[in-house]
């Protein structure tokens, strides 16, 4: 089928790959000649895999570790599968040693399956998902220092100050990489961690949006996320004067600090070029309703169409090329952080 345009999804935080009565919204998509994409920070195999599980009809594309792979659903081969150089990876692992990082927690992907250590919380963090291979600590170190490993992305945990620090590390080096920052529960939400996923300096979610529109010569797209890590493909759209939509996270009826820092993000991009018109802030509801405390904290705004000349929805049907999916399949809280 010949699309003649793309609804870039988000996951984590924005799209409920478990909800069966997914495959009937994509497939209205499709019959609507739009193709259904994601793009996220999980792997490929992670999309695949979850689709599968679930009889979830699967992405015509996917964008996978942020943007490091895009994948081609029906020719079942990657368009991009970036590798992170490994004199890059050596100098920021060292560092991130140096600094006093536990080794246990660190991961790294080569566009299908995710390298985590046997710890006890990390294997229990991923204890749902078929798609880890498990290694020794010392054994997974130096597989990403082993420059014959094909790595397309790592990702450290720690503190967030640590975090923060391997950040500076790197602009100071001058490495040139991607770099995403943001909460997680790996390997266990008692460390309260941040996680840092790292990966080649050409790669992120709007650069991989770029390169898919150009390679499928579809110009007319409409994007979808939530998080940080989504800014860059909310920018490329919004340059392209494609409209997007992010959606509110509300953690026991407040907006969540990620969710509040994109939105306020977006907002003052799109004024400085002008683009208000092209912005929905969507506040999506869990199992086909809006819960009362989130309800609550956000009555004022509810009564609003506009604020600041951003639009603001509170009912899940978007009147763009994303007419037809259904409410329920979407979902405010992000379970996981990184991959």
């Amino acid at each position: 089928m010949q699309f003649k345009s793309m609804c870039i999804f988000d996951l984590d935080g924005t799209l409920n790959l478990t909800d069966t009565r997914l495959s009937a919204e994509i497939l209205k998509l499709s019959r609507n000649g739009t193709a259904f994409v994601t793009a996220t920070g999980r792997t490929n195999s992670y999309v695949r895999e979850t689709c599968r599980k679930y009889g979830i009809m699967p992405p015509r594309f996917i964008i996978a570790d942020n943007g490091g792979t895009i994948y081609d659903n029906v020719d079942r081969k990657y368009i991009i599968r970036t590798t992170l150089h490994p004199d890059k990876r050596k100098r920021i692992i060292e560092e991130f040693i140096r600094l006093g990082g536990i080794t246990s927690e660190v991961r790294y992907t080569d566009g299908d399956n995710v390298y985590a250590s046997k710890d006890g919380n990390v294997k229990k963090y991923y204890e749902d998902e078929s798609i880890i291979e498990y290694r020794d600590a010392e054994e997974l170190i130096g597989e990403i220092l082993d420059e014959n490993t094909d790595i397309t992305k790592v990702t450290l945990a720690g503190n967030k100050k640590l975090m923060k620090d391997i950040m500076k590390f790197i602009k100071q080096e001058g490495i040139e990489c991607w770099t995403d920052i943001g909460a997680t529960k790996f390997p266990n939400k008692k460390r309260q961690n941040y996680r840092l996923d790292i990966t080649d300096g050409e790669t992120s979610k709007g650069e991989a949006a770029s390169f898919l529109s150009a390679y499928t010569g579809i110009r007319d797209f409409t994007c979808i996320g939530n998080g940080p890590n989504d800014f860059s493909m909310f920018r490329y759209a919004l340059d392209n004067n494609m409209p997007i939509i992010v959606v509110k996270n509300c953690e026991n009826g407040e907006l969540t600090k990620e969710s509040e820092e994109v939105i306020q993000k977006v907002k003052e991009y799109a004024m400085e070029i002008g683009r208000e018109d092209k912005v929905t802030i969507a506040s999506f509801p869990i199992n086909g309703y809006i819960g009362r405390r989130e309800e609550k904290s956000s009555l004022v705004q509810r009564r609003k169409k506009f604020v600041d000349g951003i639009k603001v929805k509170n009912n899940c049907k978007i009147n763009t090329n994303l007419r037809g999916v259904n409410k329920a399949v979407v979902r405010k809280r992000q379970e996981r952080g990184g991959i």
